[in-house]
């Protein structure tokens, strides 16, 4: 792979919403990781106080090395997971900090575009 061609497979990637994407082609090997992404799949409730974070696009559901997991306690921009599509990973963050309710899906799970992932009961919501 010449460098021309590898200067348009970046750009072309950078162009795609994604928080972290690994590409393999022969020898070469490309890691980008963006962290500038916004997700606004989270819903407040505000009879209750609970987060529904939602999945942002269809794709398979990655849980964490240690799962999030109900009753965890999660800080604003905390990783929930990762959801993976076209074969470019995308972190799923939680908009606030809060309690972990309910975990609606597991490891290796398809999912759908906002599809309700976990239910938190947020410290200080906001909308996202």
């Amino acid at each position: 792979m010449n460098s021309q061609q590898l200067e348009k497979i970046i750009n072309d990637l950078t162009k795609m919403d994604f928080v972290h994407a690994r590409l393999k082609i022969d020898d070469t090997e490309i890691e980008l990781d963006r962290k500038d992404i916004s997700m606004p799949f989270h819903r407040n409730d505000e009879a209750d106080g609970t987060i529904t974070v939602n999945s942002p696009m269809i794709g398979i559901f990655h849980a964490n090395e240690q799962p999030v997991k109900i009753g965890d306690n999660v800080k604003a921009g905390a990783v929930l997971g990762q959801i993976e599509s076209m074969k470019l990973f995308n972190e799923l963050n939680t908009p606030d900090e809060g309690n972990v309710l309910s975990v609606l899906c597991q490891d290796g799970e398809a999912v759908e575009y906002d599809q309700p992932l976990f239910i938190i009961r947020g410290g200080h919501k906001q909308d996202v």
